[in-house]
C-alpha cells in the first residue's frame, strides 16, 4: 500500500513551468515572500513533489505546504 499526500499547487507549477511558450510566474509563500520564476531553468519539481528554486543568487528547496499560490507575472510596458 502506498500513502502520499497530493498538493494541487505542484500540478499547477508543473503546468505553468512546461507551458509553451514559457510565461514568467511567481510562487507566493505563506510567509508573504515571493519567488519569481522568469526562466524555466530557475525551477524544478521532483517526483516526490519537492520544489527546487534557484535564480543564480539563491537556492531554496521548498516543501509544497509552504506555497500559498502560483501567480502570473504581468509584463510591464517600457517607457519610450
Amino acid at each position: 500500500m502506498k500513502f502520499g499526500l497530493k498538493f494541487p499547487f505542484v500540478d499547477d507549477i508543473r503546468e505553468v513551468l512546461h507551458h509553451a511558450p514559457f510565461e514568467p510566474f511567481a510562487l507566493r509563500l505563506h510567509s508573504g515572500e515571493v519567488l519569481k520564476v522568469t526562466n524555466p531553468d530557475y525551477l524544478s519539481v521532483t517526483l516526490s513533489g519537492r520544489v527546487l528554486w534557484d535564480d543564480g543568487r539563491a537556492f531554496r528547496m521548498l516543501n509544497p505546504t509552504l506555497i500559498a499560490s502560483v501567480e502570473a507575472i504581468r509584463a510591464t510596458k517600457r517607457k519610450r
